[in-house]
C-alpha cells in the first residue's frame, strides 16, 4: 500500500495540560483524572520539556504512599526524564513503527524545543485507519 507522507501535525492534539517539577503527585493525579489524560509533559520556566509524567507513575507512587505512609512526592520525583519526543513534521508512519517497539503511548510534539502538542497511540491508529480506508476507495 503506497501512501503519501502523513505528518504528525495532522493528527496531534494541541497541548492542553502540562506540569512543573514542583507540582505534587496528588495535584498531577487529580489533573490527569479530571482531564481524562494518560499523561502530560513536565516543563521548565522556558516551557521546555524536562520530563513526562503518566497515570502509571502516579498510581505507583500513590500506592506506595498509602502502604508506607511516605511523605508527599513531587512531579520531579516520579517523572520520566528520558522522554521520547517527535516534531510536527515527523512522518506518522515512522512514529507508528516506533510505537510497536514498546515505546511510550504518548509523545510530546516539539517545535523549537517547546512542547506544542501531544500525539497518542489512538491518534496514530486513527491516522492508520483513515489511510487504510482511503486506500480501499481508490
Amino acid at each position: 500500500m503506497k501512501t503519501d507522507t502523513i505528518l504528525v501535525r495532522e493528527y496531534m492534539k494541541s497541548l492542553s495540560l502540562s506540569f512543573v517539577e514542583t507540582d505534587s503527585v496528588e495535584a498531577v493525579a487529580a489533573a490527569l483524572v479530571k482531564r481524562r489524560e494518560l499523561g502530560a509533559p513536565v516543563l521548565d520556566e522556558q516551557q521546555k520539556l524536562v520530563g513526562f509524567v503518566t497515570e502509571q507513575d502516579c498510581i505507583k507512587q500513590m500506592l506506595n504512599d498509602s502502604y508506607y505512609s511516605q511523605e508527599h512526592m513531587l512531579a520531579r520525583d516520579i517523572m520520566s526524564r528520558e522522554t521520547v519526543s517527535v516534531t510536527q513534521e515527523d512522518n506518522i508512519m515512522h512514529l507508528a513503527e516506533q510505537m510497536i517497539q514498546n515505546k511510550p503511548k504518548l509523545y510530546p510534539v516539539l517545535e523549537n524545543e517547546r512542547v506544542v502538542g501531544i500525539i497518542a497511540r489512538s491518534d496514530v491508529l486513527r491516522a492508520l485507519t483513515q489511510i487504510r480506508f482511503q486506500g480501499k476507495n481508490h
